[in-house]
């Protein structure tokens, strides 16, 4: 199924769920998931597309009498009781959840969905809000927020979850209209040794970026020296980034086609199109026992000694990972090596969609 999700849609004074809505349509949305903070005004079905919705209530909602009763195909979560069944796979929706993050840190996180799945065998996905903006942890549970349709940091937000592809889409309407073109980044980490495990990958990255309209990608690091200046990605300008052992064994830069650029170490940002990506291999490392106000210090640091970056890139770890700062996005695109991991930044509208190379199917075997 296709997910559309949203939260925080308080009284919507920008009139902007509707136009969430047509976004919605033209992804083919089945069903919407609200993770909380919904005013009674909006318990309509019509104002959501007629589409089955499953809604978060929170504690100050459950006894008021305008919640009683959800209107005809909506299913509303409560606190202590948020495990519901989409199309007989069991999930989690709440509202505060997010708080864990922002008073603790990714590994607490973490830990609790490893102890929700534990309570609650075959959860694979958490939706949560409240905090206004976007998150994506993954892991066997996957972790989204999906922003805050209002008083967001950035738009009005929204997500798009397909549980087929598992590809997961964190967009939002803009304020203003943007008068930059169109353009998409794709961002990949740690293939290290993918090209002896899967000869097609390469080729396959490239279809699935090129499907993307992708004109430059950024390789945040753990990529092997025989894989600099691969023919399969002439048509892209590739970026890249290098270990300091790998710096130290090569002693100078490689000689590669023009489309492939090593990003400098004492100065480890790209630039594009008037966007700057700073780029930090083992930044991930840092992040895992910080909380969102240190990993906000953390950004402010990062944009003192080097100015205007829009987002930062790492790696390292095998999990996917994006956290939406005022200053500076996050994303940590997760491992190819291990999990296909791909992830695709388009902008100016910021849209950034988590997904994976894909693999074949195993043959059925000769009888």
């Amino acid at each position: 199924m296709i997910w559309g999700v949203i939260s925080d849609t308080h009284k919507d004074k920008m009139n902007a769920i509707p136009h969430i809505m047509a976004e919605f349509q033209k992804r083919n949305v089945e069903l919407i998931i609200h993770c909380g903070d919904i005013e009674p005004q909006h318990l309509k079905p019509e104002l959501f597309g007629d589409l089955p919705v499953i809604c978060a209530l929170i504690k100050e909602q459950v006894d008021r009498p305008e919640f009683k009763t959800p209107p005809k195909n909506w299913v509303f979560t409560k606190p202590k009781e948020r495990i519901c069944s989409i199309d007989n796979e069991p999930v989690y929706i709440g509202h505060k959840r997010s708080f864990m993050f922002l008073t603790g840190s990714e590994a607490n996180l973490i830990r609790f969905l490893n102890e929700l799945r534990y309570k609650h065998d075959g959860v694979n996905w958490l939706f949560s809000g409240h905090t206004h903006h976007q998150i994506f942890q993954q892991g066997q549970i996957d972790f989204i927020n999906p922003g805050a349709v209002e008083y967001s940091f950035d738009g009005y937000e929204f997500a798009v979850v397909n549980t087929e592809t598992d590809e997961i889409v964190f967009s939002r309407i803009p304020r203003t209209k943007p008068i930059k073109e169109t353009f998409s980044v794709g961002v990949i980490s740690d293939s290290l040794d993918i090209s002896e495990l899967d000869t097609q990958f390469w080729g396959r990255l490239t279809k699935e970026f090129e499907k993307r309209d992708v004109s430059h990608i950024i390789h945040c690091g753990n990529i092997a020296i025989e894989d600099i200046g691969l023919k399969e990605l002439s048509n892209f300008q590739v970026h890249y980034n290098l270990r300091q052992d790998q710096h130290r064994k090569l002693k100078k830069e490689p000689d590669t086609p023009k489309n492939w650029h090593l990003i400098p170490q004492d100065y480890p940002v790209v630039e594009i199109n008037g966007y700057r990506f700073y780029v930090q291999l083992d930044l991930a490392i840092d992040l895992l026992d910080r909380s969102e106000p240190e990993i906000h210090r953390l950004c402010l640091e990062i944009r003192r000694t080097h100015p205007n970056i829009s987002f930062a890139l790492c790696g390292f770890t095998r999990d996917a990972f994006y956290q939406e700062g005022e200053q500076i996005r996050i994303i940590n695109p997760g491992d190819v090596n291990k999990d296909r991991n791909i992830v695709v930044i388009c902008l100016p509208r910021a849209e950034i969609t988590f997904g994976h190379v894909p693999v074949d199917p195993l043959p059925p075997i000769e009888q």
